[in-house]
């Protein structure tokens, strides 16, 4: 490999690696969007989500679960902890909504 091959390479690397920290950043308006759900749910006088409260949870949490099953985003070795706790904390406030 020539060396400009090999810059050309690493070059390649730094964005894909920018372009997964930007792919991660942009889900965490997902989980933003869970978390004031489940806000505006323990502020509502019958402490339930409303219809549409429900849609923007079970929405964003298949978001985060596609973002978190693409290989590349998954084996990153980025803290993707934030939106695995929004999954979990989403589906929880959603199988507590159907009982």
């Amino acid at each position: 490999m020539t060396l400009e091959e090999e810059v050309e390479q690493r070059e390649a690397h730094i964005k894909s690696i920018e372009e997964i920290r930007e792919t991660i950043l942009r889900a965490k308006d997902s989980v933003w969007v869970i978390n004031n759900e489940i806000d505006k749910k323990n502020n509502s006088a019958d402490g339930k989500l409303t219809k549409e409260g429900k849609g923007n949870v079970e929405r964003n949490v298949g978001h985060l679960e596609i973002i978190l099953a693409t290989q590349y985003i998954a084996e990153s070795g980025e803290d993707l902890s934030e939106l695995q706790a929004a999954v979990v904390t989403g589906k929880a406030l959603l199988a507590e909504e159907t009982e």
